[in-house]
């Protein structure tokens, strides 16, 4: 693959629950990587835009591209589609899709809360508020509310508090709580329904998981069902082979190609950003397809 990436189109700022870093951090790592664009990718929002697109005017060499991480509840449980080029004026039925991922983000939180205490352990939603307001910043909860907490932080709190004797146990102690009050994901039909119809392109995010590698079958069930235009090829999770038969892939399908570092923090935009994006080529043919915002 040509390692001369021009984008990096998976990034997280703490917009994003499970993020640290500001918008103005993301612009000046992008700039020190010699990047020509960046896509701002929350988790299940967009609440990042209007403070991007005023750091934006600060960098004219990147171009910035407002998107979103949606996940979605499909066939084979959550997958993550990477969405850009929201336009300036959101339509009703996307708007729509947007305040059910803040509705579901504040259920999320309130299941966990339950499922704890369904299980027996002494947690509140005053405990839970608490962790949220030791990293978040105080505009990201005035408009999202108690969303659900960084896995780190929950885990470390967690073993504190006793529930778990030691980090390995979170998985399961997670597990239990999500099997005490499930909250699905919203199902992929009526997100990629509005998303299309607004015009903005889906990508499926670092999809070996989705993909069982790379089986074709699978693929072609996923794409359908999921209705992406393209696949991020490139991601720290995919291992290189794995990215070849994905852009082997895109290319016999007519699909795009993409990759982005997919990092949420100041030290994650310094090293894996420099490593992990899109290269010119495949920008090339992204930015082409990409709608004017």
């Amino acid at each position: 693959m040509n390692k001369r990436f021009a984008a990096d189109l998976h990034l997280h700022t703490f917009w994003s629950y499970d993020a640290l870093a500001t918008p103005e951090q993301v612009f000046a790592a992008a700039q020190s990587h010699g990047l020509r664009a960046i896509a701002i990718t929350e988790h299940l929002n967009i609440d990042s835009a209007r403070d991007a697109a005023e750091v934006a005017q600060r960098f004219p060499g990147i171009r910035y591209i407002r998107a979103a991480e949606l996940t979605v509840t499909t066939s084979i449980g959550a997958v993550d589609l990477l969405c850009y080029g929201f336009p300036q004026v959101i339509p009703p039925a996307l708007q729509a899709v947007l305040d059910e991922y803040h509705d579901w983000q504040r259920r999320k939180a309130l299941a966990i809360v339950r499922g704890m205490q369904k299980l027996g352990h002494d947690y509140t939603e005053v405990n839970h508020e608490a962790l949220l307001k030791s990293y978040r910043p105080p505009e990201t909860l005035a408009l999202q509310g108690r969303t659900h907490v960084m896995n780190r932080l929950q885990c470390e709190e967690f073993v504190r508090r006793g529930f778990i004797r030691e980090a390995s146990e979170y998985s399961a102690l997670m597990s239990a709580v999500h099997k005490a009050y499930r909250e699905p994901y919203p199902a992929v039909e009526p997100v990629t329904k509005a998303v299309k119809a607004a015009g903005v392109l889906i990508v499926i995010a670092h999809p070996s998981g989705y993909f069982n590698g790379a089986e074709e079958k699978r693929m072609d069930a996923l794409r359908e069902e999921c209705r992406f235009d393209g696949i991020e090829c490139i991601h720290s999770s995919t291992k290189p082979e794995l990215g070849e038969l994905h852009r082997a892939y895109c290319v016999k399908k007519g699909l795009l190609s993409t990759g982005g570092s997919d990092s949420h923090t100041t030290e994650q935009h310094a090293t894996l950003m420099g490593a992990f994006g899109t290269p010119d080529e495949w920008w090339t043919e992204f930015s082409a397809r990409l709608p004017q915002q």
